[in-house]
């Protein structure tokens, strides 16, 4: 057999396996919900404080509309994909394409409420904005006394996140003459140690981040908002939900099982329990 044929027939193996995969990955509405007595909530993995081994503020969050739809919570965590358009194809409306993973979920936590976002993802619906992400620094005033400006940073060493948004942030900042003195980590924790340490001067990053960093140190760092930055969004971006876009009456009750939890405390205790404040979006 000639080696084209053998690609057309595992070719045609593979899509016929994903049709599958795909036709069985259905979203379920919220009658179908209430009377299976769970509610599947995606979210990152991985990614404290709102994801980590089983706790934090999105596992908490899912709880919660749980209990507001009248049924428990089935959690589940996906690692991040190339970019948000992968996430939302993943834990949203379609799934993994060889069908690895927990398939697609009722709702996913932590989405970008974002208008361009929504264009180019027509199969979800994006709503119920509940925080606003915003940037900040945690660093050592012994080394770093003074941040108004990219030009405060002498010499100090610097830490980031890797692939992320502070991290591009920094690198292409003044003509990237603080590129030799950024630093990366896979981790708050290891980038928290690294500051106790003395091995970096201060840490930038998700407010969220820092605020839980600090939480977990011992010792008086401060916190505060990093100065301009290319390409950083000073003003942060709001948080929300996102669902299968057909499905309108489980949007509406979510929806208003947000509003109800913003309204009551329950938002801000939620956060607060993680020693993040909760932003209420712009």
């Amino acid at each position: 057999m000639r080696p084209t044929t053998v690609t057309a027939l595992i070719t045609t193996a593979v899509t016929a396996f994903c049709t599958l995969v795909y036709t069985g990955a259905q979203a379920r509405d919220l009658e179908q919900i209430r009377s299976s007595g769970t509610l599947r909530v995606g979210m990152y993995k991985d990614f404290p404080p709102y994801s980590d081994a089983g706790s934090g503020i999105d596992v908490d969050l899912g709880k919660a509309l749980a209990d507001k739809l009248g049924v428990k919570v089935e959690v589940r965590t996906y690692e991040a994909g190339e970019n948000m358009d992968d996430d939302l194809r993943n834990i949203v409306w379609k799934g993994n394409f060889l069908g690895l993973g927990p398939g697609p979920s009722d709702v996913m936590v932590h989405v970008p409420v974002d208008p361009g976002m929504g264009f180019r993802n027509p199969q979800v619906k994006i709503f119920a904005p509940y925080h606003r992400e915003t940037m900040a620094v945690i660093r050592d005033t012994e080394k770093l006394q003074k941040l108004d400006a990219v030009t405060d940073i002498d010499k100090q060493a610097l830490g980031v996140e890797e692939e992320s948004i502070m991290s591009m942030a920094l690198l292409s900042s003044n003509a990237g003459r603080l590129r030799n003195q950024v630093q990366h980590f896979r981790t708050t924790d290891a980038a928290r140690q690294a500051l106790e340490d003395g091995r970096i001067a201060g840490f930038f990053g998700l407010r969220s981040q820092v605020e839980s960093m600090k939480a977990a140190s011992s010792k008086p760092f401060s916190v505060s908002t990093p100065p301009p930055l290319p390409g950083l969004p000073q003003a942060g971006w709001a948080l929300g939900l996102a669902v299968e876009v057909d499905q309108v009456e489980l949007a509406k009750a979510l929806e208003d099982a947000i509003a109800e939890l913003a309204r009551d405390g329950t938002l801000d205790r939620i956060f607060s329990q993680h020693a993040v404040t909760r932003m209420p979006p712009l």
